[in-house]
């Protein structure tokens, strides 16, 4: 049996969806009884599809665990190796039929549809890779996930309660991510790093670890890709790439550190690296993919290994007494002077540097002049 709820069609990758016709809003969506489709979530999607390709080598069993219409577990299925075994959960009877239709309309072999509680299904059943991309926050989900985890699998993570873990809910950050969250320039990439650093500290509960993959921000999503190990001495070594931090108007930068927490800090937030610079290299975008989807990765592979935040372009050029450059301007100069310098994905007008705050000033006032 079919959807009982009007449909209209949609191309996504290579994939032909059926999904819920109903008004799209801007913004991260709002939670109905129908299955859901964030049709801004496809660059989320089209890299989970490059991951899933990339370290599964086309192999393996994996859970869209929050199936919805389908749309990303078909992709999957479709796009990522037809050796791939794809499971494809949701508790909601409509989106069952509805990814029941998707399936049958893209004849995937190699897709499956079950109805259960996502919580209880982890419990009896585990996957190479497991795919949480919940309406809101991935919170409810996480310990299941990562108990049902053995050595080598792969967790992908996604939340789209932004307000929350980029500052603007403050009280609610330290409710649902134990962490102490305030709005901040850089809150896009602290918001990154406090759901990380959450995901590695509920693992070492387990005695489980946490190496991140991809972490990174787009649209209104918070998406993070990890590898899971075991043991307590891998946990204590991924709970030490935690720290905090804050940002000082007088000197007119981030202190960021592990000695934490002082006052008016942030975190607990991971500091380490946000992804596997060999993996994210190898991940080329498919003609399908939307164009996005290759500035972003193009992005990351630059920015990946630089260390947290980024200056922003107008603000340093004020400080430098020069009207604002390009930022590639910048980041040639740092270049020059032997500095590892990149554009961020985190925001579009700002330089990421491992440069100290002297040079970065230096190399403004040198371009600006």
């Amino acid at each position: 049996m079919g959807p009982d709820f009007p449909t209209k069609r949609v191309l996504e990758g290579r994939v032909d969806l059926l999904v819920p016709d109903v008004e799209r809003r801007p913004g991260p969506g709002v939670r109905s009884a129908l299955p859901f489709y964030n049709p801004g979530m496809a660059v989320a999607r089209d890299i989970s599809v490059l991951l899933a390709g990339r370290l599964l080598h086309g192999d393996g069993a994996v859970l869209d665990g929050l199936a919805a219409a389908g749309a990303l577990g078909l992709r999957i299925a479709k796009e990522a190796g037809a050796n791939l075994a794809v499971t494809l959960n949701d508790k909601n009877p409509r989106a069952v039929a509805l990814i029941q239709e998707n399936i049958g309309r893209n004849g995937v072999a190699n897709a499956t549809v079950v109805r259960e509680d996502l919580n209880a299904h982890l419990a009896d059943h585990h996957y190479d890779l497991v795919e949480v991309d919940p309406f809101g926050s991935p919170v409810p989900f996480l310990d299941a996930a990562l108990l049902s985890a053995h050595r080598g699998s792969y967790l992908g993570v996604t939340a789209t309660d932004t307000a929350v873990l980029c500052g603007t809910k403050p009280e609610a950050a330290r409710r649902r991510y134990l962490a102490e969250v305030r709005h901040a320039e850089a809150y896009a990439e602290i918001g990154t790093r406090v759901l990380l650093g959450y995901v590695a500290r509920m693992a070492a509960r387990f005695d489980k670890a946490v190496e991140p993959v991809l972490a990174f921000a787009a649209e209104h999503f918070i998406k993070v890709h990890v590898r899971l190990t075991e043991g307590a001495s891998r946990a204590d070594r991924a709970l030490a790439e935690l720290g905090w931090t804050s940002f000082d108007p007088a000197a007119g930068e981030y202190r960021t550190g592990k000695d934490g927490p002082w006052s008016g800090s942030m975190g607990p937030l991971w500091l380490g690296p946000l992804g596997d610079l060999e993996v994210v290299a190898g991940l080329v975008p498919a003609v399908e993919m939307a164009h996005t989807t290759a500035r972003v990765l193009g992005l990351l592979r630059g920015e990946l290994g630089l260390a947290p935040f980024y200056w922003d372009n107008n603000e340093m050029a004020r400080r430098a007494g020069v009207s604002p450059p390009t930022p590639a301007k910048v980041i040639a100069r740092l270049q020059e002077l032997g500095f590892r310098a990149a554009p961020t994905h985190f925001r579009e007008n700002a330089v990421k540097t491992d440069a100290p705050l002297s040079d970065v000033i230096a190399a403004y006032r040198h371009v600006g002049r």
